[in-house]
């Protein structure tokens, strides 16, 4: 998916799009009182492919209703919510149908793959590591 149809998604949806420095991390989704707002550090994020990883996973925030408190010290609330956005943006920037397919036709090296779907390597080994835990061995 390109980064502009990502945009166009949280356009049709009424989020909120801001330039925001955040400590820590190169984006955020935030809702408060049904207003919802994703915040990335355009500063931080470096690449076209950053910003697309980034924003998917924001968009995975609010169609997985994802939510915590950002100073939460619940760590398993945190990771818990954090993988259910991450299972969103995978399914969007690297369906799996799609990914199987890339296999088949002789694509089974990860950097391969990233350039494929225009990921970052590590959204890509990510992205294989979930699909591998869901359905089993899909790479060769």
């Amino acid at each position: 998916m390109e980064l502009n149809r990502l945009y166009d998604i949280a356009d049709n949806e009424h989020i909120i799009m801001h330039d925001w420095h955040i400590e820590d991390c190169n984006g955020i989704y935030l809702n408060y009182d049904q207003i919802n707002v994703i915040a990335l550090d355009y500063d931080e994020l470096g690449t076209y492919i950053d910003e697309k990883c980034t924003l998917a996973e924001e968009l995975g925030h609010y169609y997985m209703d994802a939510k915590y408190n950002y100073q939460t010290t619940n760590n398993i609330l945190k990771s818990k919510q954090e993988y259910r956005a991450k299972k969103w943006s995978y399914s969007i920037l690297v369906p799996f149908e799609k990914l199987k397919s890339a296999i088949k036709n002789g694509f089974h090296e990860i950097y391969q793959l990233a350039d494929y779907f225009e990921v970052t390597y590590e959204y890509m080994q990510n992205a294989i590591d979930f699909y591998q835990s869901k359905y089993g061995i899909i790479i060769p």
